[in-house]
């Protein structure tokens, strides 16, 4: 009996996998040429060539002089990402205080602001306040040039589908955090597009973070701690977040190490 076949990725969605996959090549290289960019991912440089086009039209890369290789043909034109347009936003709301960044799409933090405040109170008016913070940083964003192509949400807790199933020092429990910012977010910027959110665990954000921007030898498999006013953790195993079976792995702060203790 023939077993059944995955449905093939149609053309459009073949596309946009190889769009990131430029996209990112270019990331890692910080600059790079068609040439090197074909040569890395596999691709023809006709078809790196229409997908570089792409990117440049819509805003994701500019061009940035020539490069001669030494050898013979036309020097290379320089690809960059491009330090204006889609970038990317980041909350993080913890015990004592609530932090707001901008990062474009080139890694560079291109605003940040930390707001001391204590958020043990209740669910909606936190994230509430949250998106307040958040909305002043991106009018300030739009005069850089950049808009919002998404926004993450770092959380202390333990956090699934949007979710965070319990926060013991906020005192949340089954609280829909993306719901909430998100509309809280939309009714401050009436006029602006829905921005689609998106949520984890602080401590797993931390570790991905380390893991795609830290040191470029850094290793692949590490155990990420983080320790304020609460402990959480994060496992990375060859370069990928370790979840585990409900998608709590690594959270050391809510290990029972006495079952008869506090």
């Amino acid at each position: 009996m023939n077993q059944p076949t995955e449905p093939k990725a149609d053309k459009s969605g073949v596309r946009r996998h190889n769009l990131s996959l430029v996209l990112r090549t270019v990331h890692d290289a910080g600059e790079t040429t068609r040439a090197a960019v074909a040569a890395r991912v596999g691709l023809t440089r006709p078809a790196v060539s229409s997908l570089v086009e792409q990117l440049l039209d819509l805003g994701f890369l500019i061009e940035s002089g020539k490069t001669f290789s030494g050898q013979a043909g036309r020097p290379g034109t320089v690809l960059k990402p491009a330090g204006t347009g889609p970038a990317g936003l980041g909350v993080e709301i913890n015990v004592a205080y609530v932090s707001v960044c901008l990062v474009d799409l080139t890694g560079t933090d291109r605003i940040r602001r930390t707001v001391r405040v204590d958020n043990r109170a209740a669910a909606p008016d936190v994230l509430a306040r949250a998106a307040g913070i958040a909305a002043e940083a991106l009018t300030e964003a739009e005069a850089l040039g950049l808009g919002p192509a998404g926004a993450a949400l770092a959380l202390p807790g333990l956090v699934s589908g949007g979710t965070v199933r319990q926060a013991p020092n906020l005192g949340w429990h089954d609280t829909p955090a993306e719901t909430l910012f998100g509309d809280a977010l939309a009714a401050l910027r009436p006029t602006a597009p829905p921005l689609a959110v998106a949520s984890d665990n602080e401590a797993n954000m931390a570790a991905l973070a380390e893991l795609r921007f830290g040191a470029a030898d850094g290793p692949r498999t590490f155990l990420h701690l983080t320790g304020e006013t609460g402990v959480g953790g994060a496992v990375v195993v060859h370069g990928e977040l370790l979840r585990g079976a409900h998608g709590f792995a690594g959270e050391i702060g809510h290990l029972v190490v006495d079952a008869e203790g506090p």
